[in-house]
């Protein structure tokens, strides 16, 4: 599979866990034929209350029935490869700023080093959460209560316990024939330690998948690409901010 066919098997990923997301028991769903976008008004971040278009739609057409959706939400964002000029400068024009860059990464499962390692078990999406928010400084809470509202049947929480409690973590959700990987986090103790691939590695063991993506942190994409994921370009998050 070439860069352009897991490019595009990435986005439409991205959009399957917002459009999860979306079915949260107190959020909701807008969904078109251009663009998925979810809102969990419990939870104050761009990256769950976030809307995710079509790799080949523009998201500027549709600006004044997404910012009805999320009038009652203080933080909101919108997700557009960085080559759409025209969306990037309408959503300037709307007041929502560039937050974050993350990097399009994706493999063949068969090419990402795979081993099994038994301290990798199931945590709880609330756990997940609660690592995620302390890795990464949000307050308490922030990823934990949209995650705590999917089903966990919809997707595989993996993670590595120090005693009782989990300290590096993931989540796999698998979209057709995509093992999407998203909230990676380790706590600060706990960095430089391998974990993370050890949780990715033994996550993607359980896979029947043909190709796995994720969407990368500066921090992250050292890690990901001794795995064996390859770089696919950026992905820009514009964020409306409160007032």
């Amino acid at each position: 599979m070439d860069d352009a066919q897991l490019k595009r098997t990435t986005w439409r990923s991205i959009a399957a866990f917002q459009r999860l997301l979306g079915h949260h028991p107190e959020g909701e769903l807008l969904e078109r034929a251009d663009f998925v976008a979810s809102s969990v008004p419990s939870s104050n971040s761009s990256l769950i209350n976030a809307v995710v278009p079509d790799l080949d739609a523009a998201v500027a057409p549709h600006l004044d029935e997404i910012a009805g959706f999320y009038a009652d939400i203080p933080k909101w964002g919108v997700w557009i490869d960085p080559g759409n000029t025209a969306d990037a400068g309408a959503l300037h024009d709307r007041g929502l700023v560039l937050d974050s860059t993350p990097v399009l990464m994706a493999a063949p499962v068969e090419r990402v080093e795979r081993t099994p390692d038994p301290r990798v078990g199931r945590v709880t999406l609330e756990e997940i959460g609660a690592v995620n928010d302390a890795a990464y400084g949000f307050p308490s809470g922030t990823f934990g209560s949209a995650l705590a509202g999917i089903r966990p049947s919809e997707v595989r929480p993996y993670g590595i316990r120090d005693g009782d409690e989990a300290v590096s973590v993931a989540v796999v959700q698998d979209v057709d024939d995509d093992a999407f990987v998203t909230f990676v986090a380790t706590l600060p103790s706990h960095r430089g330690k391998g974990l993370a691939s050890a949780v990715l590695s033994a996550a993607l063991h359980e896979r029947d998948a043909s190709t796995t993506s994720l969407q990368a942190s500066k921090l992250g994409q050292s890690i990901y690409a001794r795995l064996g994921y390859r770089p696919l370009g950026e992905i820009h998050l514009y964020e409306k901010r409160p007032a």
